[in-house]
């Protein structure tokens, strides 16, 4: 197969071949979107983990909590108790409760209706204001999910992936202006209406296969496109030390 050089040729194939490796759950028919709030809180949960990970987490906090107030006053350590097993539990509690604070402070309640409102470059940008729980991912997510926008949130495992792809640099997330830039580079090549599965599969991936530390690259149905999969299937085993006879 000869190599891929353009990236959105690249993408593209990426993406096809792992919806066929890792097939997602049908979605069913569209619902309406989680309110403003609730997906910057689920944001939280989906960061770093994939969508079924995080799914159950998110669950879970809103089957142990009244509400959002009880959230808020809560300590770190008996939000993270939920949230786990995600990895980080801890710092996903901080920024959770650290978020509802933040908007009871300002609005005096947990609706940020309003918001969502005043289209979508302006919105974006408010939200950014929210220091706690909102970093460059949760406000992609919500673009991507809730203000009908285009965006790709990047997070530690997607940019894993598509550093070993060659999509990205190594320093794509050095600082905020960054990452900001890989984002839009990589919303650049991936088109709005393959956003959200692009983001899904790119996790499920990272998770299963294209992990931090050694990845299963014979397994990985994009070895033959990946310069780090090349590489580690290339390799040729250590001789055998012969017998004495």
């Amino acid at each position: 197969m000869p190599a891929i050089t353009n990236k959105q040729q690249l993408l593209t194939t990426a993406q096809n071949a792992l919806r066929k490796r890792f097939p997602l759950p049908d979605a069913g028919p569209a619902g309406e979107p989680r309110p403003l709030l609730e997906e910057l809180v689920y944001a939280a949960c989906r960061e770093g983990a994939t969508p079924a990970e995080a799914d159950d987490a998110y669950a879970r906090l809103r089957r142990a909590f009244v509400d959002w107030n009880e959230v808020r006053v809560s300590t770190v350590q008996e939000v993270a108790d939920v949230l786990r097993p995600l990895p980080g539990p801890g710092g996903r509690a901080k920024r959770v409760i650290g978020l509802l604070q933040e908007v009871f402070e300002a609005t005096y309640n947990f609706d940020l209706g309003e918001l969502a409102k005043k289209g979508l470059k302006d919105a974006a940008r408010k939200l950014r204001f929210y220091k706690e729980g909102v970093d460059d991912y949760a406000v992609a997510w919500v673009v991507q999910r809730t203000l009908g926008g285009h965006a790709v949130p990047l997070d530690g495992p997607t940019l894993r992936v598509l550093r070993r792809l060659g999509v990205v640099e190594d320093d794509a997330d050095a600082d905020p202006d960054a990452l900001e830039a890989t984002r839009a580079s990589v919303e650049h090549v991936v088109p709005k209406a393959r956003g959200p599965e692009f983001t899904d599969l790119m996790s499920v991936h990272a998770k299963e296969l294209c992990v931090e530390k050694e990845p299963n690259c014979p397994a990985c149905p994009l070895r033959t496109d990946c310069p780090v999969g090349i590489e580690n299937t290339s390799k040729k085993a250590d001789p055998k030390p012969k017998k004495s006879r």
